[in-house]
C-alpha cells in the first residue's frame, strides 16, 4: 500500500500557522499570579482575600497576563461572599479591559467609568438608583455603565450568596459561537451572545481581567479562590496602567 504524504508547502503553511498563534494554557493558576490592589491579601496558595468584614474597605486582583480573545477561554473559580445577609455588601464583580486599571468600585462593582470593558456583577446590595431588584443577583454589563437600563444581559436573581459558603463559578468564551456563558453553583446565570471583540473592545482581542469587591456601611468579608485558568496568552503584552479608581 502506497501512503501518499502531503505536500511540503502544506505541511510548512499549518506549521508556520501554529508557530504564530499565541500559547494556549490550561493550568492550575498561583494566587502569585495575580496583582493585588486595596485591601485584598494572600489568603493561601489558593484563595485571594478582597475585602475583610470592615466598612468601606475596596479590593482587587488582576492576572498578570493580558489574553488574547480570538481564542477561547475558561476561569474557574470559588467565590465567597461573607455570612453577613440583612447587613452585607457589596458584592464582587468580573472585568475585562485593556489595560489593567479598576474603574469606580462600590456600587460600580470595579468596572463603573471604565471604556471599553465587560463587567460580570454578582451584587448582593440593592441600589434602588442603579435598579437593583431587592435579591443577590447576577447582571453583564459595558462600557462601564452599572445601572441595570444599560445592562446588555439580567439582572438575574439568584439565591443568597452571603451564606459562608463557597460558590462555582465558571466563566466561558467561545470566540467562535460569540457566546460567553456565565455559570454559577452549576446553573446557566448569564449568557451574552455578541462578538465582545466587535462590538464592545473596537476589534481588539487583547485584554486583561481582574476581580473586585467592596465594602460600604455594611459590610462583608469577599474572598476568592483559584481553581483552573485556561486561555491563550498575548502575543504582545499591553502596558500597565495599575492606577485604578477610589
Amino acid at each position: 500500500m502506497r501512503v501518499i504524504s502531503p505536500p511540503f508547502r502544506t505541511v510548512l503553511f499549518f506549521t508556520l500557522l501554529l508557530l504564530a498563534l499565541p500559547p494556549f494554557l490550561s493550568a492550575q493558576s498561583s494566587v502569585e499570579e495575580f496583582k493585588l490592589g486595596g485591601t485584598a491579601r494572600v489568603l493561601n496558595d489558593e484563595c485571594i482575600r478582597l475585602t475583610p468584614d470592615v466598612q468601606f474597605a475596596s479590593g482587587s486582583a488582576w492576572y498578570e497576563k493580558a489574553i488574547d480573545l480570538s481564542r477561547p477561554f475558561e476561569i474557574t473559580v470559588c467565590l465567597v461572599f461573607g455570612k453577613n445577609d440583612e447587613l452585607g455588601a457589596d458584592g464582587i464583580g468580573f472585568i475585562f479591559h485593556p489595560t489593567m486599571r479598576t474603574g469606580y468600585r462600590g456600587e460600580g462593582m470595579g468596572f463603573a467609568g471604565l471604556y471599553p470593558s465587560l463587567g460580570i456583577e454578582f451584587d448582593t446590595y440593592q441600589n434602588y438608583h442603579l435598579a437593583d431588584p431587592a435579591s443577590d443577583h447576577v447582571a453583564i454589563n459595558i462600557n462601564g455603565q452599572p445601572h441595570h437600563f444599560a445592562s446588555v444581559v439580567g439582572p438575574e436573581a439568584v439565591p443568597n450568596l452571603e451564606d459562608g459558603k463557597k460558590h462555582l463559578l465558571w466563566i466561558n468564551w467561545d470566540p467562535l459561537e460569540k457566546r460567553l456563558t456565565v455559570q454559577l453553583d452549576g446553573e446557566n446565570r448569564a449568557v451574552l451572545e455578541e462578538d465582545i471583540v466587535k462590538q464592545v473592545f473596537n476589534g481588539n482581542p487583547t485584554v486583561f481581567w481582574g476581580v473586585t469587591a467592596a465594602t460600604g456601611r455594611k459590610t462583608n468579608f469577599h474572598d476568592i479562590c483559584i481553581k483552573k485558568l485556561t486561555f491563550a496568552e498575548a502575543v504582545v503584552q499591553p502596558k500597565v496602567d495599575f492606577g485604578g479608581k477610589k
